[in-house]
């Protein structure tokens, strides 16, 4: 069936549709991200919500009296002091849990099945299929789990690899520019002007790398929606296709929706803190708010994924084609044989 949403977006209508579908689909949506994160976040809670609590204690303490940004962030500040208790075996081998075991779980399991849950709620959307259910689009996520994994470890890997290498250039050129500076400095002095142009230097280099880094990304991370759909097993190097051009519209889609959810989540995360303290009780419900939005971070995602496919590769041209130019039989127009053998 043919679908009105099968032509390209421009980024107000990728984030319109992407809260479109999370309304429409907010109850099977919620079900997915508490069954795969639920567990993930009340464990982590359960190892780490006395260290969460006295780190950031203080801090709440002193917002609740009205403290001054000096009494918060200042050099005697308490927020700003390590704990002891953060220094003993017991936190060292929580945090090697959650680092060793937690996290792998997270980045190679649950993120891509969550995501490929997404990928064919959309899809079922996109060609006007009946959406299905929650037990469905779990089996569908699962039954890729492994090129899911693999995928996202191999491109984790490239990523890794791509930043370690631009720190190694960055690196170089914080060496080079201290060596050209003592230099200055030993001949001719170091003046004002020549530390306000390193401060412009280090600030466009960062700036240059931080763009980099985001249009790689972005260019090689399109792999998953192919993986969960069974079209690759990789599928980085489709992403690299699918989506050129498109870098900007895509990257200036990210930037509005981190920050709209970003400052959506500390307002309620410090109007949390702030009224029920840093408990477990006050961390747990923090992290509900945190899985009740997390498919909002998805659905842009997989929703730019079909919009990418409707420009670069023709996705619902046949359906826009069928749906605009019926053929004969679906019309029950009549054709007389014999004029059909003289043709």
């Amino acid at each position: 069936m043919y679908n009105a949403s099968a032509r390209p977006m421009g980024i107000g209508r990728l984030l319109d549709r992407s809260f479109q579908l999370y309304r429409k689909h907010f109850v099977v949506l919620t079900f997915i991200m508490l069954i795969l994160y639920g567990p993930y976040y009340l464990l982590q809670h359960l190892l780490t919500f006395q260290e969460t609590a006295a780190t950031s204690g203080s801090f709440i303490e002193q917002l609740r009296n009205g403290g001054s940004l000096q009494d918060m962030f200042g050099p005697n500040s308490s927020f700003l002091q390590s704990d002891p208790t953060l220094h003993d075996k017991g936190y060292i081998g929580k945090l090697l849990i959650l680092v060793l075991v937690l996290t792998p779980i997270l980045i190679l399991g649950l993120m891509p099945a969550s995501i490929a849950s997404v990928v064919h709620l959309v899809k079922a959307n996109f060609y006007g299929e009946e959406t299905p259910g929650l037990g469905q689009l779990l089996k569908k996520s699962f039954s890729r789990f492994w090129p899911l994994a693999g995928s996202t470890f191999l491109f984790g890997l490239i990523m890794f690899g791509f930043y370690f290498g631009m720190a190694i250039i960055a690196i170089i050129f914080v060496f080079i520019f201290a060596v050209g500076g003592s230099f200055s400095s030993s001949v001719g002095g170091f003046g004002g002007g020549a530390v306000a142009f390193g401060i412009v230097f280090f600030v466009i280099i960062g700036l240059g790398a931080l763009f980099t880094f985001a249009y790689f990304m972005i260019r090689w991370s399109y792999y998953l929606p192919y993986v969960a759909l069974g079209e690759e097993s990789i599928g980085i190097g489709r992403s690299w296709g699918l989506s050129r051009k498109s870098f900007w519209r895509l990257f200036g889609m990210y930037v509005v929706l981190t920050l709209i959810l970003y400052l959506f989540l500390a307002v309620v995360q410090l109007v949390i803190a702030a009224t029920l303290g840093v408990g477990l009780g006050a961390q747990l419900l923090q992290s509900l708010i945190s899985i009740l939005v997390m498919s909002l971070w998805f659905l842009p995602y997989v929703v730019s994924f079909f919009d990418l496919r409707v420009r670069n590769e023709g996705l619902g041209l046949q359906s826009l084609i069928d749906h605009t130019i019926p053929d004969a039989s679906a019309n029950d127009l009549p054709i007389d044989l014999d004029k059909k053998n003289e043709l």
